[in-house]
């Protein structure tokens, strides 16, 4: 599973690199084997001005060709980060169990029934 991180005026940005990386580990790790690559884009949408403006958007590419798309905004980027990757994690399970259900049904099927 490869992570990929882009950000836009961002402070502390390493740090915000490490928490992200880190809740993705958490969140999608036992899920390595069906996601290929992790896009996630941070940005602090009004800059110095404050606000709710920290966004963070996730782009999970499926091995089976389907994409989950997580994003949200908020105050606090750390917490921005966590509410979505949780989110991911729910959409990426729910996903692949439809995969394999799907895949199972097939296998299970006799051959002359197609």
């Amino acid at each position: 599973m490869r992570i990929e991180i882009q950000a836009k005026r961002m402070p502390a940005l390493n740090e915000i690199r490490e928490h992200v990386r880190h809740r993705l580990q958490f969140a999608l790790g036992r899920f390595a084997h069906g996601v290929s690559t992790v896009r996630v884009y941070l940005s602090d949408v009004n800059g110095p001005r404050g606000g709710s403006d920290k966004f963070c958007r996730i782009v999970v590419q499926l091995k089976q060709h389907s994409r989950v798309v997580i994003q949200d905004l908020g105050h606090d980027m750390r917490q921005v980060v966590d509410r979505v990757a949780d989110r991911v994690h729910q959409s990426v399970s729910r996903q692949l169990g439809r995969m394999h259900r799907v895949q199972r049904l097939a296998l299970a099927m006799p051959p002359d029934a197609v």
